[in-house]
């Protein structure tokens, strides 16, 4: 992250590698919210459990649905205990992004998540939140094709991939067990995709990573 010199400039690729929707920033006016401090960290949690679960890391209270992504928070760099239905250690360093996957059992881990470094490209994140290996493929123009093999549970994988209207596939054993609906991945934008187990079953959600807006 040291392409840039100036403060200013290194939070810009700090939002931008890891294609994330942010609003814009001006210092017209107060139109939109100041930029993120340079201390500061990018942090959510995945929620692969039944039912609703509430933390803090940081001062950042999170509350997410059941088998949901919620958006990054900002949190100032540092070493912290997520407190509440999750607890954890958690470092979290300047200008890195971070996800706090809770699995179907309750047990939580907390993942870096790469930053895409061509912003022509788009970044697509796959998450397994159940207990067995995963396989994610992609359906492109009637053609598929696999984007990642052997994901382990409770593991992440991420890829930079064209933009283009895309299905994506969670595969076990090899077959098809889950397909979501189609989504068009667009440069400089990342797309999460995550396996859960619901009940007997697995099925897999996908969202358009952003950041959640700061009160000031």
């Amino acid at each position: 992250m040291n392409l840039f010199i100036t403060i200013k400039r290194l939070l810009t690729l700090a939002a931008l590698s890891l294609t994330l929707v942010v609003p814009a920033f001006s210092q017209e006016g107060g139109l939109y919210a100041a930029p993120p401090p340079p201390d500061a960290a990018f942090v959510r949690v995945l929620n692969g459990t039944s039912k609703a679960v509430s933390t803090e890391v940081g001062g950042i209270a999170f509350a997410v649905q059941p088998q949901t992504i919620s958006p990054y928070s900002i949190v100032t760099r540092g070493d912290y205990t997520a407190n509440g239905d999750v607890t954890l250690s958690a470092k979290v360093e300047a200008q890195h992004f971070y996800t706090i996957l809770v699995d179907a059992d309750g047990k939580a881990a907390l993942l870096t998540d790469e930053p895409l470094a061509n912003p022509a490209r788009a970044g697509l994140y796959f998450y397994n939140a159940t207990g067995e290996p995963l396989e994610l493929a992609a359906t492109v123009g009637g053609k598929q094709a696999k984007v990642f093999e052997a994901v382990a549970p409770g593991a992440q994988a991420f890829r930079e991939v064209n933009a283009f209207d895309v299905t994506f596939d969670v595969l076990k054993d090899g077959a098809v067990a889950f397909t979501l609906p189609g989504i068009t991945m667009t440069r400089q934008q990342g797309v999460s995709v995550v396996a859960l187990n619901n009940g007997d079953k697995l099925i897999a959600i996908q969202a358009v990573n952003g950041v959640a807006p700061t009160s000031n």
